[in-house]
């Protein structure tokens, strides 16, 4: 049996890419991110990643066993939450911004389990799509489509996440079928208010739609999910939100997804803070342990 230890290690250089930056992520030397690698490699008698001069990229039997530690991984913070919550800590407030969705929809699910483990940190949540401006303190900290061009912050890649066509089963039966993309010239789309669309990365419709018929624009997302709920039109969702509605249904799932990046961004000053590095290690493990929730994968 092997060590859950080494599925730390393994985990950490699956998502990192390198044994520097898993090394750093784990407080560790990267002599020794490749020696545990190398004893699990030899007690599951299995390569795990294919190496590429620094690069390790995981192969087929490293993305099976990524399945399965990831699930071990989210049943460890489960079982945490219900049996060891911390009862001290670091304190402070953390004003954390993030896209609309993101936050209302995914990360306030998960608050309480923040909370049980850092019972002495407030988390402000400014829910809302748009640019932000770090050198005014918008925020603390942000998760955003993709980092900053400016301005005195930390930037950290920290996960990827799908969107695909959903609709709604009253739509779709009293509408043309859609068999194949070219289908969709027939049907009636809900997207963002153009002018009003709050970031250059959101701009994904025309991209993956050519001159779709929009009917019903509107700048939050819920509200584009619940009008595709209603049956109003085909609305392009991020897995995470619509794939909890039981009133959507995708559309072309296998020929039409969109696949965006989520950036952890921190005020430089402020990212040795502990408290502010609390949240990060909360943020960076919780997009792990839902990464098939993010990416769609049932």
């Amino acid at each position: 049996m092997f060590d859950w230890n080494d599925l730390r290690y393994f985990l950490e250089l699956g998502r990192r890419g390198t044994l520097s930056a898993a090394a750093l992520r784990l407080g560790v030397d990267h002599t020794t991110v490749a020696r545990r690698i190398a004893a699990l490699e030899d007690q599951l008698d299995v390569s795990l990643f294919d190496r590429e001069n620094r690069a390790y990229h995981l192969n087929e039997n490293g993305r099976r066993l990524l399945a399965h530690a990831e699930k071990m991984e989210a049943g460890s913070f489960a079982l945490l939450d219900e049996i060891a919550p911390a009862p001290g800590g670091p304190s402070g407030t953390v004003r954390l911004a993030t896209p609309e969705a993101f936050g209302s929809q995914f990360l306030a699910r998960h608050c309480m389990s923040f909370h049980n483990h850092n019972p002495g940190i407030a988390l402000e949540l400014v829910a809302e799509t748009r640019s932000l401006n770090f050198s005014r303190r918008d925020a603390d900290a942000a998760i955003t489509l993709a980092p900053p061009s400016h301005g005195r912050v930390v930037s950290e890649k920290i996960a990827d996440y799908r969107l695909r066509l959903y609709a709604a089963p009253s739509y779709l039966q009293r509408h043309p079928p859609i068999v194949r993309l070219p289908d969709l010239k027939q049907h009636h789309f809900i997207w963002y208010v153009e002018d009003l669309l709050p970031l250059p990365e959101l701009q994904m419709l025309d991209k993956a739609i050519s001159d779709p018929t929009v009917i019903f624009r509107t700048t939050s997302v819920t509200g584009q999910a619940h009008a595709a709920e209603a049956g109003l039109g085909i609305a392009l969702l991020p897995c995470y939100l619509a794939d909890r509605m039981k009133g959507l249904t995708t559309v072309l799932p296998n020929e039409l997804s969109v696949l965006r990046d989520l950036w952890l961004v921190v005020h430089a000053e402020l990212r040795p803070e502990l408290h502010i590095d609390r949240m990060c290690q909360f943020l960076s493990a919780l997009v792990a342990s839902e990464r098939r929730a993010l990416l769609g994968v049932t």
